[in-house]
Formats: C-alpha cells, sequence, structure tokens
C-alpha cells in the first residue's frame, strides 16, 4: 500500500509518500505564506524520490485543519485534483489528531494558536480515545483543561510559550496516522472540506 500524505496547514509543509509502514521519501519545509509556490512541486519531488509514477499510489491522506485557512485549501485543492484524475481514494485527517497520535505520552493536549487569546485544541489520551473533541475556544477555557492534566503533553505545530501557555513543537509520526487512518472510510474528491473549526475572520460578520 503506498500512500500520498499532504499537509499544507501550517507554515511547514509536509509531503511524504509511505510505503508499507515505511517512508521512502518526505519533504518537510518551513516556508510560510509559500505554500501555493511550492506545495505541488514537493509533491513532484517526493514521487520523483521515491521513483514512483503518481498512478501507482494507493491512497492519499490529506491534513484538512484546522490552521491556516490559505494553507488548508491548498493543501485540499492538491487532494482533490490528484484524487480525481488519479481515481485514488482520499482520506481526511484533523491537524490536532495528527499531532495527538504523534506523541506517545499518557495524555496529549495539541494545541494551535488562533491569535488573540483563541486557541483550537483537542484532549486525548495514548490510545487515542477523545477525552475532548477538537474545539475552538479562549485562552481561559484552554487553561481549565490544562490545569486538569498536570503531566499532558502539549504539543503545537509551531513551538511557543506566551508566559501562561507553553507548547513543544512536535513533527508528525506519518507512520502512525497512516496505520491509525487505514480503515478509515475514503472520501469523494468532491465532499472532502476543510475542517476549519471557525470561520475566516472576513466571513465572521456575515455568518447569522
Amino acid at each position: 500500500m503506498r500512500t500520498l500524505f499532504i499537509d499544507t496547514s501550517s507554515s511547514d509543509v509536509s509531503i511524504a509518500i509511505v510505503e508499507n509502514e515505511k517512508i521512502i521519501s518526505k519533504i518537510i519545509k518551513n516556508i510560510p505564506n509559500q505554500h501555493s509556490i511550492y506545495a505541488v512541486k514537493f509533491v513532484n519531488d517526493v514521487l520523483e524520490n521515491a521513483q514512483i509514477d503518481a498512478k501507482d499510489i494507493d491512497n492519499i491522506m490529506v491534513v484538512n485543519g484546522p490552521g491556516s485557512f490559505t494553507g488548508i485549501r491548498i493543501g485540499l485543492t492538491i487532494a482533490k485534483i490528484y484524487g480525481y484524475l488519479l481515481k485514488k481514494d482520499i482520506i481526511t485527517v484533523s491537524s490536532l489528531r495528527a499531532m495527538a497520535l504523534s506523541s506517545d505520552a499518557k495524555i496529549v493536549i495539541p494545541v494551535i494558536d488562533a491569535h488573540h487569546d483563541n486557541y483550537y485544541y483537542g484532549v486525548y489520551d495514548m490510545f487515542d480515545n477523545i477525552i475532548l473533541k477538537d474545539n475552538f475556544n479562549n485562552k481561559d477555557e484552554l487553561l481549565k483543561q490544562i490545569s486538569k492534566y498536570e503531566d499532558a503533553d502539549i504539543v503545537s505545530n509551531e513551538e511557543f510559550d506566551n508566559g501562561d501557555i507553553k507548547a513543544r513543537k512536535i513533527e508528525y509520526d506519518i507512520v502512525n496516522i497512516i496505520n491509525h487512518y487505514k480503515y478509515e472510510l475514503p472520501s469523494n474528491p468532491h465532499f472532502i472540506v476543510p475542517n476549519y473549526l471557525k470561520l475566516p475572520q472576513a466571513l465572521e460578520g456575515k455568518h447569522d
């Protein structure tokens, strides 16, 4: 089984080919605001490095958010195009759950800084049981969750320490993520959607 993994939801772009539980080609680059320039090239590069043709992949896994609104759209667009043209199944995965699956701590709190003292976060245990489903909320609500789990591994796609909340940057365990989702029902390329958890700021005032 060959899986093309795509994540453009943060300042990092992560593209990989996994075959039989082994990464055979991978590119992870920190390129803020340049995803539209390099993401497709990186997909082509990992395929070339793996010495396989795009038609020879079996499925596609794409991170559909939460995270950067623009970045999420870029990743989903690439996955949709490849999925549609090559007739490949697409599996979507939450960025927060992907981070939780990349930690071996008993309790994991994946966090993404959404700015203005707001955060995307969830709470998972080491068996990927959802203790608190992924959500968008303010700093005070996040701190309440952190206070419940003194030994929790607080992870993020970017290392940060704002005085109240400190998170370490975690690199995806792509093989583990793919293994966890390999029996997930795939999505029709036409119907995969972003997992924003909140509206883009420009649209919030228009929502009723």
